[in-house]
C-alpha cells in the first residue's frame, strides 16, 4: 500500500478524494465499488512511436546529463544544446520537459522535440532553487519572474473559482457583498491569463495590471471588426 500511495502522489491524485489514504486506494481497487466511483481525468496526448525518446529523457533526468535536440516552433525548428533536464511534467494531459537552458528555466513541449542526444560526459548538479521552483509551480509557465494579476469575478461564476484554481497561484483576496470575488494570481506571460478571462466573459475582468485588460479589449474589438 505504501507503493500505491507513492504512485497516487506521483500521478497527481492528491486532490481526487477528500483524503488521500489507504481507504481511497482500497476503494479504487475494490471491484465491488466500480459503479460507485468514476474518474474522468484530462485527455492525454498520444505518444505512440515516441516511447524510446521518452525513456531516454527519463534517463537523462535520472543521470543528470545534459541533452541536445531540435525543437519545432511555429517559425521553424531550432537547435538546442547543453540543456540541463530537471523533470518531465504532465500538465493538463500534455508532457513537457522542464529544463535549464543557458541559465533560464524553460518548458519544452515533449512532442516538439526531435533528434534527442544525451551527453553522458557532461553532467550537472541540480540547483536546489530550481528544484524548489518546480515543486511549488502549479502551471507550465516556468519563468522565475512573475507578475501579480488581480481579477474581479462576478457572482454568476464565483463558485467555479472557489471550487478549484483556474489561474496560476490563485488566491481569493476578498469576497464581495454582491457574491462576487476579488482573485489574485501569478503569471509569467499575458497568454497565461487572457484565455481564462476570454472563457469567462463577460463575468471576469482584469483590474490589475490595467494594461492587460486594455490589450484584451483591443483584441476583442479587432476580432469583432474582422468578423
Amino acid at each position: 500500500m505504501k507503493d500505491m500511495e507513492r504512485f497516487a502522489e506521483l500521478a497527481g491524485l492528491e486532490g481526487l478524494h477528500p483524503r488521500l489514504s489507504t481507504e481511497l486506494l482500497q476503494d479504487l481497487l475494490n471491484t465491488g465499488l466500480q459503479n460507485a466511483l468514476l474518474v474522468r481525468g484530462p485527455n492525454y496526448e498520444d505518444l505512440s512511436g515516441l516511447e524510446l525518446q521518452f525513456s531516454q529523457l527519463k534517463e537523462a533526468v535520472a543521470k543528470r546529463c545534459t541533452v541536445g535536440f531540435r525543437y519545432r516552433k511555429a517559425e521553424g525548428a531550432k537547435n538546442v544544446n547543453g540543456v540541463q533536464p530537471y523533470q518531465l511534467v504532465n500538465h493538463d494531459g500534455i508532457w513537457y520537459l522542464a529544463a535549464m537552458d543557458a541559465g533560464q528555466l524553460k518548458a519544452y513541449t515533449f512532442t516538439k522535440i526531435e533528434g534527442l542526444l544525451l551527453n553522458h560526459d557532461d553532467r550537472f548538479e541540480p540547483d536546489p532553487s530550481v528544484v524548489q521552483k518546480l515543486e511549488e509551480e502549479d502551471s507550465i509557465w516556468l519563468n522565475f519572474v512573475k507578475t501579480e494579476v488581480v481579477l474581479k469575478i462576478d457572482r454568476e461564476v464565483a463558485s467555479y473559482f472557489q471550487r478549484r484554481k483556474l489561474i496560476g497561484g490563485q488566491k481569493v483576496v476578498k469576497a464581495l457583498e454582491d457574491g462576487g470575488l476579488i482573485v489574485s494570481g501569478q503569471i509569467a506571460h499575458p497568454n497565461q491569463i487572457w484565455p481564462t478571462v476570454r472563457a469567462w466573459l463577460p463575468h471576469v475582468r482584469i483590474i490589475s495590471p490595467e494594461h492587460l485588460q486594455t490589450e484584451l479589449d483591443q483584441q476583442l474589438r479587432a476580432y469583432l471588426d474582422a468578423h
